[in-house]
């Protein structure tokens, strides 16, 4: 039975009527209550349940496995020191998105934390993916010389994908650059956002799962959205001419990986989300039905993630055995 501090009906339901369904109607009082904790949650799930976790929890310890194995190829592999650290962080995208889910199967009252964590970490993806495309080629210098007599198509996605009439562009530094502060507004405001987001829920003010037309979620989600939509312009520009020029560093399936964990992490679990919103998904104790919504995306995740891991271990791990350049180099 949740006590008083836990139990915590939806706020556009009246609570007479939450009494009544739970008197009259034998609604188990948990549908409306927090999750359990972390501690009582081992004691109220089923054998077939903690099975279950313990199979999710083995597919993240295994992912986890692959990556240090892939990590400790590029160490040895990879002879260009700024390359090497990009294709480190890029790669482990995938893995560190299946432990933050697993940090929320495990402890379902922190699913707001981990979803802060899942997007913040991917925000900071933006920026990695550009600049593995950037060094595929050498470096900003690189391509840009790499680029010089090509006229680059501007009119794509999800921007521009609909204006043909846009002209051609010549590459320059300058032109790179602001591509890149265009990437990373995004890897600056959505840590930023969830930020302050903590502190006003920590105030009572703010909360994720409120999208009325008055909250302040709504809006914050608004402006985060144009700035996902102004950061991907830049990305898909600069794919279109490394999946020309750089298809032997598999550069088509490292963007394939990052594309598939935006749609996991954007749309997949805004669908869950709406549909929990909208009572879609009945409530099944000790699971309220947005807590059983959060535990069924963490669960697909963590499933999704540890595939992706195996396709981005192929992807990234390969020889590289050119020289590179250094950090100053790179931004002279």
């Amino acid at each position: 039975m949740a006590s008083m501090e836990e139990f915590r009906p939806d706020p556009r339901i009246p609570r007479q009527l939450v009494d009544l369904l739970i008197a009259n109607y034998s609604v188990p009082k948990a549908c409306f209550s927090k999750p359990p904790a972390a501690s009582q949650l081992p004691h109220q799930l089923d054998t077939l349940h903690l099975c279950t976790f313990g199979i999710l929890t083995t597919l993240v310890v295994i992912s986890l496995i692959l990556y240090l194995e892939e990590a400790f190829y590029l160490r040895r592999k990879v002879l260009c020191p700024v390359k090497r650290k990009t294709l480190l962080w890029s790669s482990a995208s995938p893995t560190i998105i299946g432990i933050f889910s697993c940090f929320g199967l495990w402890i379902p009252r922190a699913s707001m934390f981990v979803d802060m964590g899942i997007s913040t970490y991917f925000a900071i993806c933006f920026y990695l993916i550009l600049t593995v495309i950037i060094e595929g080629f050498g470096g900003k210098n690189a391509l840009v010389k790499k680029m010089e007599n090509t006229d680059v198509n501007i009119n794509t996605g999800p921007c521009c994908c609909c204006c043909p009439c846009l002209p051609r562009i010549k590459l320059t530094k300058q032109k790179v650059t602001i591509f890149t502060l265009a990437v990373i507004q995004m890897a600056f405001m959505k840590p930023i956002f969830n930020f302050i987001g903590l502190f006003l829920w920590a105030d009572g003010i703010f909360n994720p799962d409120d999208i009325s037309a008055q909250s302040l979620a709504l809006w914050m989600g608004t402006i985060i959205g144009f700035s996902t939509i102004i950061a991907l312009w830049p990305i898909g520009i600069l794919f279109r001419q490394a999946k020309m020029n750089l298809s032997e560093q598999n550069i088509g399936a490292k963007f394939a990986v990052f594309q598939i964990l935006l749609i996991l992490t954007t749309v997949q679990t805004s669908i869950f989300s709406i549909l929990a919103g909208a009572g879609q998904i009945p409530c099944f104790p000790p699971y309220s039905s947005k807590a059983r919504s959060q535990l069924m995306n963490n669960n697909l995740l963590i499933v999704e993630t540890f595939l992706l891991s195996i396709v981005a271990r192929n992807a990234y791990r390969k020889r590289d055995e050119e020289a590179g350049f250094s950090s100053k180099t790179q931004h002279a």
